[in-house]
């Protein structure tokens, strides 16, 4: 399905019913990463919208770049179009991003928020440099090198050795994906806005789930995000790289289901971290 949403068009996926929950799908990548969860889910009793953000999948490629907070305008955007006032949110890494604009921008709108693979804060100066180096190469026509790069670190070393497909998976999708739109998803991730001074004023019931062994986005943003959210709860799968829910369907199944039955019925716990075997 597709809507025009801020004057783009946006596809989407739109499955279930019951209480709705958004997954927003991490960089670069687009709806499809949350393939393994979608069943489960509408099994449980929800609503499931899985958009593609502008720029991925089979939604329009802008015609200039874009924020972080466009991005989370656009979902909410598209939560009217589709007449949902409040939903549960999961973001993976950059979708995670996008899901501290909403808690920011459209508080009410937020039921409750579950942050895969993400963290608070902005890139440091090295971190900045280092996604600048890949705008250029790709601007210097370097694309396979890129490609490269960004899918190194991606799964656990034991995932690669375990699930060669899934690997090939995650390869042909980041090579599907438009050229500006990874330049512009990398300067948007550079540029990102620190939400770690304001941390604590988010008080939806929040998840954070995050890899042990992830090469990206270490484990210990995870953690503090569990600790730092006034209603937080964090659980760390041992053994798993960036794209938890992909290593380790299940248990990340279970985790998001158990969380989103909480928000459901208004039973918070907090938990600052807890271990999946």
């Amino acid at each position: 399905m597709k809507a025009n949403i801020n004057g783009m068009s946006i596809a989407y996926d739109d499955v279930g019913t019951g209480p709705a929950v958004v997954l927003i799908h991490g960089f670069p990548f687009d709806r499809r990463m949350w393939q393994p969860q979608v069943a489960d889910l509408v099994d449980a009793g929800y609503r499931i919208i899985l958009p593609d953000l502008r720029g991925f999948g089979e939604s329009q490629i802008p015609e200039s770049a874009w924020s972080l907070a466009t991005l989370a305008t656009d979902v909410v955007e598209l939560l009217n179009y589709l007449g949902i006032g409040r939903a549960a949110f999961c973001g993976a890494s950059m979708g995670g991003s996008v899901l501290f604009h909403l808690l920011d921008r459209y508080p009410t709108r937020v039921a409750g928020a579950c942050f895969v693979s993400s963290r608070s804060r902005g890139d440091d100066m090295i971190e900045k440099v280092k996604r600048s180096e890949l705008i250029d190469r790709l601007s210097a026509g370097h694309r396979e090198e890129v490609n490269d790069t960004l899918c190194a670190q991606l799964l656990s070393g034991e995932a690669i050795s375990r699930c060669p497909d899934l690997a090939r998976t995650l390869r042909g999708w980041v090579g599907e994906v438009d050229q500006h739109s990874l330049i512009w998803g990398l300067q948007a991730m550079r540029d990102r806005k620190d939400f770690t001074p304001r941390i604590r004023e988010f008080f939806q019931p929040a998840l954070a789930v995050s890899g042990g062994a992830d090469r990206i986005v270490s484990p210990e943003h995870g953690r503090y995000l569990a600790l730092a959210l006034p209603l937080g709860v964090g659980y760390e799968l041992p053994e798993t790289g960036h794209m938890v829910n992909l290593e380790q369907t299940e248990n990340f199944n279970h985790c998001l289901i158990e969380f989103l039955v909480g928000v459901r019925h208004r039973r918070y716990k907090k938990i600052s971290l807890q271990k999946v075997a």
